[in-house]
């Protein structure tokens, strides 16, 4: 988590980092390695970031608290089982990053298109000053949302090809 500068595999200052293959290879040095495990505990930061993660769904949120727990950082996020209109809005701007409903997870059609115009309109009217970074499977669904966002990249998730937009919300 680059906010709290962890490093890969470390998850926290207290716990064993994962193990690595190169860990097992001919001529690794163990002390080396501990060194840098020790030098890399040691840059690990409390962050003052406000993290927040809501979903309607409870059994999402429980999945992410797990994930959050696995990788020490379940701390540092305020998780809240909310429905989009529901989720909490902190007073100050940042940033708001959401993967909503698509491809496989959802039938399509009316619902799907209705749910990112309720995401446009929760970010016009609660989140002014916010960037906004949308994962979605196919642009015309960020249209919805009703910002100016800029495709920034391309990826897959969960098999499903997959664009990334971000723009920012300064219309209020």
């Amino acid at each position: 988590m680059r906010a709290r500068n962890i490093a890969p595999g470390l998850a926290s200052a207290t716990r064993q980092p994962r193990a690595f293959a190169f860990e097992q290879w001919p001529g690794h040095d163990a002390g080396s390695w501990q060194g840098e495990v020790s030098r890399a505990r040691a840059e690990i930061r409390e962050t003052s970031a406000a993290i927040f993660a809501s979903d309607r769904d409870a059994g999402a949120i429980r999945a992410a608290q797990a994930n959050a727990a696995r990788a020490g950082v379940e701390t540092s996020i305020q998780f809240t089982v909310a429905p989009l209109s529901a989720a909490p809005a902190p007073a100050t701007a940042g940033t708001l990053i959401t993967n909503p409903p698509y491809g496989v997870r959802v039938t399509g059609g009316r619902d799907v298109r209705d749910l990112y115009a309720a995401l446009g309109t929760y970010v016009r009217e609660r989140l002014f000053g916010w960037r906004v970074v949308v994962l979605a499977a196919d642009p015309a669904l960020g249209r919805q949302i009703g910002l100016p966002l800029e495709e920034v990249a391309q990826t897959t998730n969960g098999g499903i090809r997959v664009v990334v937009l971000m723009g920012d919300n300064r219309q209020g």
